[in-house]
């Protein structure tokens, strides 16, 4: 959902603002664990590809959103990390990877910190060059003997020894270069401010004409196809500021651009070198155009999670999505006509080996998943990564992923829920037949066929975030229509409990009473079909990221006031943050008894003996939900996937 795309942005910047703020943590507070204490669990196997790239002899490299570099030697059935040299942390802009290029034998991967190499295949990595402290490499590119390198705040640098780099942005104008892209012997760069191209012996940039894009006859002959089809037209472009560039592609004598325009997208076709443009996108390619890839006479296209194919060079197009997941596709390589590599924002890596007819996912031994929630039933552990779900039956040595839900919508999950050994989720999504009206509905998995049975439709939501069920009773936040409550095997009927125009982001009930927490600081109590904010200290003034019962207790935790509890369901509240290193809490994890904490990496156990928590172990990724399971402390983690620790 729009709402959920937005959130998770401004939750990034949080976290990366928080980063570059925290002090430097102090070793000598605390007795630190050996970070091998935790261990990593096979799975679930998944991640936020940015960029994979086919080196020679037939090895590919997957570059991913904070997890590193991992390398396939075997077309993609398996995936292995190779990450030696990258500095420092996971969770630095080092370990996310946006581009692979390869000069003779050295291999380059460019990074949010800057340019390193690798001599032997990836083994070991060694830091090349920041550009001036630049703030990530968004394109690199070999021709002949010299390296270009495309940085998103200083232009665009060559080299011809690997050692000394020199600018080359003369009439290049801004210099963000949001993509950089060798077409023969011809640079290709998109700014803010154009397209640009500078063959490789010139020493200055010429502007391609990008005016044609917004001629009217163009948009105007689009608009009346997408008219006809009950879609609203693409706004006037009036260049620059209405069109921003994407990717880029070429075929024989023939040029690919994918541009934004406005609120819509589109595909251009240049055959004159980019002095005039052809609008070739499909009429019902609605979403932004991330990535162009050409092989022979074969284009490949992606706008959202779709893939789309054209046989005759633009003319005509063919969604090719069979097997593919609801994830947005933020990458393809192809390397014949026939096989295609897709990577996309949290599923992985996919194959297609007929032309995109159909695809596999390939992710053994990826592990860049970012869990969001984790949950025991029994011996099962259940781990949420995006709109997935998988489980474990080993402790983690194996995982297997939930059937997805059979729904006439684009369904993610937005809530997961626990009652009666029962595992429960609320599924949310835009309806296929009624554009723009947000669907859902709560399901029930049925763990025998691995399968999901639907319980009740929803309809006319604003979009959910959680649930809770208590008994029989299910709960529903959502973006803006409050809380839902619907009895179970009562029909179609939901009630409204109020708290409207309210972004409720988690839900937790006793039997006795049902509490919401809401988006900034707020917890609201439901008292006699009435909700009540039941703040009770200033010192609680931050937002809440957590809120679980422990017994009787009920704990509460904030991104930047730590944690809190109540032994009076919520009537009086007490700041605990003695034996914390900061105060940014992120998540809790008890079995009913013991309860733990995570302040970004670090996790800990309160001692009712000493009042106080005491650290029990660092991750190397933020940890984002904690689940006990026979002697184990698990974490699900940003970047990482699961690890555990024996309690």
């Amino acid at each position: 959902m729009k709402q959920q795309r937005i959130l998770s942005v401004i939750w990034i910047a949080v976290v990366g603002l928080f980063i570059s703020l925290v002090p430097q943590l102090r070793a000598d507070e605390h007795t630190e664990p050996n970070r091998s204490d935790w261990v990593q669990t096979n799975g679930p196997y998944s991640g936020d590809i940015l960029t994979i790239y086919a080196a020679p002899k037939g090895v590919l490299f997957a570059g991913t959103e904070g997890g590193g570099i991992f390398r396939s030697t075997d077309r993609g059935n398996s995936w292995t990390p190779v990450n030696t040299g990258l500095r420092f942390e996971p969770e630095e802009s080092y370990w996310s990877v946006t581009a692979f290029a390869q000069k003779r034998e050295t291999l380059y991967a460019g990074t949010r910190d800057g340019l390193y190499g690798s001599t032997n295949n990836g083994n070991r990595w060694h830091h090349v060059s920041s550009f001036r402290n630049t703030e990530s490499i968004s394109g690199l590119v070999v021709i002949g003997d010299r390296i270009y390198v495309g940085t998103l705040n200083t232009g665009v640098w060559y080299s011809d020894d690997g050692d000394s780099w020199i600018q080359v942005n003369d009439g290049l104008g801004p210099q963000l270069i949001s993509e950089l892209v060798g077409i023969g012997t011809t640079l290709v760069a998109a700014t803010d401010n154009g397209v640009f191209r500078k063959h490789d012996n010139e020493d200055s940039w010429t502007p391609i004409n990008t005016d044609a894009i917004s001629q009217p006859v163009n948009i105007a002959s689009v608009n009346n196809v997408r008219i006809e089809a009950g879609l609203d037209p693409l706004p006037k472009l009036n260049f620059p500021s209405g069109i921003r560039i994407q990717a880029f592609a070429a075929m024989e004598h023939l040029l690919y651009m994918s541009v934004r325009l406005g609120n819509g997208s589109g595909i251009f076709r240049s055959n004159d070198n980019g002095e005039s443009w052809a609008y070739i996108t499909p009429a019902e390619m609605t979403r932004t155009v991330n990535a162009l890839v050409a092989y022979g006479g074969v284009l490949y296209a992606s706008s959202g999670s779709v893939v789309y194919r054209s046989d005759d060079k633009g003319d005509s197009w063919a969604v090719i999505n069979d097997g593919l997941t609801y994830s947005t596709v933020s990458t393809l390589l192809a390397v014949n006509e026939d096989t295609v590599f897709v990577g996309t924002s949290g599923d992985g890596v996919f194959r297609t080996t007929d032309s995109g007819n159909s695809w596999v996912e390939i992710n053994t031994g990826i592990t860049n998943a970012t869990v969001s929630k984790l949950e025991v039933i029994g011996d099962r552990i259940y781990a949420q990564i995006g709109k997935r779900i998988f489980h474990s039956v080993d402790g983690g040595e194996s995982w297997h992923p939930v059937k997805a839900l059979s729904a006439p919508t684009n369904y993610g999950f937005t809530g997961l829920a626990i009652s009666d050994n029962e595992l429960y989720v609320g599924a949310c999504g835009l309806s296929r037949r009624h554009r723009n009206e947000i669907v859902g509905g709560i399901y029930r998995l049925d763990k025998a066929d691995n399968t999901w049975v639907e319980l009740v439709a929803l309809r006319n939501l604003t979009g959910s975030e959680c649930m809770e069920v208590v008994g029989t009773t299910f709960y529903i936040g959502t973006l803006r229509d409050g809380v839902l409550q619907w009895e179970k095997d009562s029909g179609p009927w939901v009630t409204n409990l109020g708290l409207e125009h309210h972004y409720i982001t988690a839900l937790l009930g006793n039997g006795e009473r049902v509490y919401a927490g809401a988006e900034g600081d707020e917890i609201y109590r439901l008292k006699e079909g009435t909700w009540e904010p039941i703040h009770a200290t200033d010192m609680m003034d931050g937002d809440m990221s957590d809120l679980k019962w422990v017994g009787s207790t009920l704990y509460a935790t904030f991104w930047n006031k730590g944690v809190f509890r109540s032994y009076d369901g919520g009537d009086s509240w007490t700041s605990i943050n003695d034996g914390l290193d900061e105060a940014f809490a992120t998540t809790i994890g008890t079995d009913g008894r013991a309860v733990y904490v995570s302040t970004f990496r670090r996790v800990f156990q309160w001692s009712e003996d000493g009042k106080r928590w005491e650290l029990i172990g660092s991750l190397p990724y933020q940890a984002m939900s904690l689940a006990v399971l026979d002697g184990f402390l698990y974490a699900g983690t940003a970047g990482g996937g699961v690890y555990k620790i024996q309690e």
